[in-house]
């Protein structure tokens, strides 16, 4: 079968491209072919101004005058060369094809998985199934991120929204938000599953990849979207337990002026210095997720994605790894994880996960 994935892929975003990357694998391993869609994601929400640094022209030249005074040349270059090395990635994989509406042959559509729902930036209708290059379409871990029923009602969505999760053959979900969401709109409470990366958990990767940086001091690896994680309160308290324990901070995959190694690497790379990292400070979703298959130490503060984080936790017997502040972080980091619970966890929600997606798949067929 030809299987075509939508969702996040140029972005920039190791987890996101991490679980296209799963995705496809685990589908390659059913024995059919997969590659994701290209498609144009709709910004209209933002507003018109903001939506021109989605877009290269004239229009957005002041926007990336405007980013370059405010992260300075050291950040922006880091983020140019991220981007290149996210891409190059894609590349060498064949993980990216054609564009949705010019595919031909694709006999199933995935949508998912990651925040591929949420309405935050604007509606984007092969998210949701419309005009799909195939007749069959299913959602593997789709998620609403952020965004609630309130929200939908508001910006007068949801008929756009429950119209193309009806038409779906199959439909899952990856969080609580997202099932309550779609019990409102459609009346019936939809199966949760894995996230692409624990289905899929890069084991074979984890095991063939040795330390990125042997010899080194042992390091604490922070992992946390470069806008946020900047207060100085949380940064000295990060600094000052990293200094107690002799570690060096290590930031893979987003650009930290107060860390002490910013690292540029591809996303098999950052799953290694995830595994060989004494421990991870980490305030995202896949952050989380990388500390679990790695079998690494976390301390978790949840933000705005406490919904989605805070379900992850407990359903791996890890809520003591959430932080209120990072001055929590020696009380954490002391406590032990019974990583054969954890281990018992991913294994049992990975096989509830697959068959449901094999289910899914062969009913498309």
């Amino acid at each position: 079968m030809n299987i075509g994935i939508v969702t996040h892929y140029d972005v920039h975003n190791h987890g996101a491209v991490l679980q296209l990357t799963a995705l496809k694998r685990v589908l390659e391993g059913m024995g059919h072919k997969a590659q994701a869609l290209r498609f144009d994601k709709n910004y209209d929400f933002l507003g018109h101004d903001k939506k021109a640094k989605y877009s290269i022209g004239l229009g957005s030249v002041g926007i990336y005058i405007d980013y370059l005074r405010e992260n300075g040349l050291s950040k922006t270059l880091y983020n140019f060369r991220k981007r290149k090395t996210l891409r190059a990635f894609l590349a060498k994989y064949g993980i990216i094809g054609e564009y949705y509406s010019e595919a031909q042959d694709i006999d199933l559509t995935v949508v998912g998985s990651d925040e591929v729902f949420a309405l935050h930036t604007g509606p984007t209708p092969i998210f949701f199934g419309y005009a799909a290059p195939s007749r069959r379409v299913i959602s593997y871990a789709g998620s609403f991120g952020p965004t609630v029923i309130r929200d939908i009602d508001r910006l007068n969505c949801r008929g756009f929204v429950a119209g193309g999760l009806k038409g779906m053959e199959a439909l899952s979900v990856r969080d609580e938000n997202s099932r309550a969401v779609v019990e409102n709109l459609l009346g019936f409470s939809p199966q949760r599953v894995c996230d692409p990366v624990l289905l899929y958990g890069y084991e074979r990767e984890l095991n063939a990849g040795g330390n990125p940086m042997p010899g080194a001091k042992p390091y604490l690896l922070v992992y946390a979207y470069d806008a946020r994680m900047n207060d100085p309160e949380e940064t000295d308290a990060i600094r000052a337990y990293a200094r107690s324990r002799g570690l060096e901070i290590v930031s893979p995959g987003f650009f930290h002026a107060w860390a002490d190694r910013n690292v540029d690497c591809d996303p098999e790379q950052l799953l290694l210095w995830f595994k060989h990292a004494s421990g991870v400070v980490t305030d995202t979703f896949h952050g989380t997720v990388m500390s679990i298959i790695s079998r690494t130490p976390m301390a978790v503060k949840t933000r705005d994605n406490a919904n989605k984080i805070l379900a992850l936790l407990d359903e791996h017997g890890l809520a003591d790894r959430r932080v209120a502040g990072f001055g929590d972080l020696d009380a954490v980091f002391s406590r032990e994880i019974d990583w054969k619970r954890v281990d018992n966890a991913v294994c049992e929600h990975r096989k509830q996960s697959m068959d449901w997606l094999k289910t899914a798949v062969d009913g498309a067929q």
